[in-house]
């Protein structure tokens, strides 16, 4: 097994890890089991539809995962018992119209904002994990003083500046805090993970009665009224810019984009993309197979790969599902994917 595979990076002990998970992916073994892998923590927990549930409990004992604590929640129930909300229940609230995405979009928020409300037992500080990003020559969990740590993994000077003002405008009119910001201005606070705090979460949500005047309306609603009043919102900026303001002794700390988003790359690739196809051709799997690869096996892969092409191994890869990421060109591309050689351009 490659000596990356096997490296630990630093972890809170007893700590969880909470992935939202909305279709089981080529690459989702791969992703759990590199977390688990690399961080150690105490249990994955997976939060998905309940097709999906079935699908992965059955591949993980199938193929014998090397994820071994991993816990699966039925995302249509998840604030049942605390809120008797459903998820079709808080998709009726969502004004089409005046959102700029579909429900499904905000709920996998809501349920990463909520972990806590629907997972009995969950740590006091949980890593919100996004289910396509692998991690290869990763960062740290922890500072060296023992802060909880996240990686800044996207550059700021590509992106849409309409859709920034408006998660700027909803932590500013919500919660009352100035965003918080990359001191260095090289990122933006889209960094697919997150630490969250209990006692964090518990304040920011008392915020959204406050701002509402509503003590009586659970915070999920509140937060589809949000998306209803600014269009969007942005859970791991408005959670990291209220824990940076109120809690800034335990708020989680970013490593600086230079250290590892630098050289980490998000690409499209669904299981038959460029990164998949040579990943087959290097592990002796027929194009035409399916292909749910080991993290050990992709890690092989990628520091072959990678040494190739005689580039430094990334932090870590996003592995991008959505047809529009294969479709877009490069002017609208972020850093992350023009410095990628998987990445597929319209033109």
């Amino acid at each position: 097994m490659s000596s990356l595979a096997e490296n630990r990076l630093s972890f809170p002990e007893g700590a969880d890890v909470v992935v939202p998970l909305f279709k089981l992916q080529w690459s989702t073994r791969a992703v759990f089991e590199g977390v688990a892998a690399r961080y150690g923590p105490r249990t994955i927990h997976v939060i998905a539809p309940p097709g999906t549930v079935a699908e992965l409990e059955a591949a993980a004992d199938a193929e014998s995962w090397a994820a071994p604590s991993l816990v699966a929640h039925d995302e249509d129930t998840f604030f049942v018992e605390r809120f008797d909300l459903t998820k079709h229940g808080l998709a009726q609230l969502l004004d089409l119209e005046a959102s700029l995405y579909p429900p499904g979009w905000f709920y996998q928020q809501l349920l990463k904002l909520g972990a806590d409300d629907g997972i009995a037992g969950l740590s006091d500080m949980f890593l919100i994990w996004d289910a396509d990003l692998l991690p290869v020559d990763a960062w740290p969990a922890l500072h060296d003083d023992g802060a909880l740590a996240y990686a800044f993994l996207q550059d700021s000077s590509r992106g849409n500046a309409n859709i920034v003002s408006r998660w700027e405008r909803w932590i500013r009119t919500v919660l009352g805090v100035e965003p918080a910001i990359d001191p260095a201005q090289e990122s933006t606070f889209v960094p697919h993970h997150m630490w969250f705090v209990r006692e964090h979460l518990k304040t920011l949500r008392a915020r959204l009665a406050v701002h509402y005047d509503d003590d009586t309306t659970p915070w999920p609603a509140l937060m589809m009224r949000s998306a209803n009043d600014f269009g969007t919102f942005s859970e791991f900026w408005l959670y990291a810019s209220w824990a940076q303001a109120q809690h800034p002794d335990t708020a989680p700390r970013p490593h600086p984009y230079p250290a590892f988003g630098s050289t980490t790359e998000r690409f499209f690739e669904d299981g038959s993309a460029p990164f998949a196809t040579a990943a087959k051709q290097h592990l002796g799997v027929p194009l035409d197979a399916p292909f749910r690869p080991s993290y050990a096996d992709l890690i092989a892969f990628i520091e072959y790969a990678y040494a190739d092409l005689g580039k430094p191994l990334p932090s870590s890869l996003s592995f991008e599902a959505s047809e529009r990421h294969r479709l877009k060109g490069r002017a609208n591309m972020h850093v992350e994917e023009l410095r990628s050689p998987w990445h597929t351009a319209a033109d």
